[in-house]
């Protein structure tokens, strides 16, 4: 019985470990910046859509596309984390995401944003599966519900916080600017 206990705890970390906090930091971060990069086209798009001459229904097709992509590469998303974990497809989407966010700041008509918009959907697809998969990891069953409802506020937290800073950076550089900024800001979340 003590063998079952220890064998238990030795493999399963989040009995052990106070790390699981930080942990938790990093996902509640990661969960900001996440959803700091899907809103940024709207608190761009009245400054974007003056200089690249696109009609609200043309934006309106522009704000689904990364629907489009985030609804179909949910389950390619999932094999994705099982075959390489969770520490590797973290990277690889928060990476992805990142540089599609720069990208989109650098488009120069309807096509490329439409593309890099496509781009954001595939990339951004892995994240929550991989939350969840870390949570399921370093935390105890008693702990998990309350370690997601964590990070899942960092949807609205971003928002809340960040949106003034973001409209104050249109404001003094520019909506392109304001698309490399946060790209940035993930980019080097992607490399912790």
């Amino acid at each position: 019985m003590k063998t079952e206990t220890t064998l238990s705890t030795a493999a399963n970390p989040a009995r052990r470990s106070r790390a699981r906090f930080a942990i938790l930091a990093l996902l509640a971060i990661g969960t900001v910046i996440n959803y700091l990069d899907r809103t940024v086209l709207g608190i761009a798009a009245p400054s974007l859509t003056k200089e690249l001459g696109l009609s609200a229904g043309v934006m309106g097709i522009v704000f689904s596309a990364f629907s489009w992509t985030y609804t179909l590469s949910q389950i390619p998303a999932g094999l994705l984390l099982d075959r390489i974990g969770a520490k590797k497809t973290y990277f690889l989407a928060v990476s992805g995401w990142s540089a599609f966010i720069i990208l989109n700041g650098l488009s120069g008509g309807l096509i490329s944003l439409m593309i890099y918009r496509l781009g954001l959907g595939v990339a951004e697809s892995p994240c929550f599966s991989a939350n969840s998969r870390v949570v399921g990891h370093w935390f105890p069953q008693r702990e998990r519900a309350r370690a997601t409802s964590i990070y899942q506020v960092g949807q609205y937290i971003g928002l809340a916080v960040f949106s003034p800073l973001l409209f104050w950076i249109i404001e003094s550089f520019g909506w392109r600017a304001m698309f490399v900024i946060v790209g940035a800001v993930g980019l080097a979340f992607s490399v912790v």
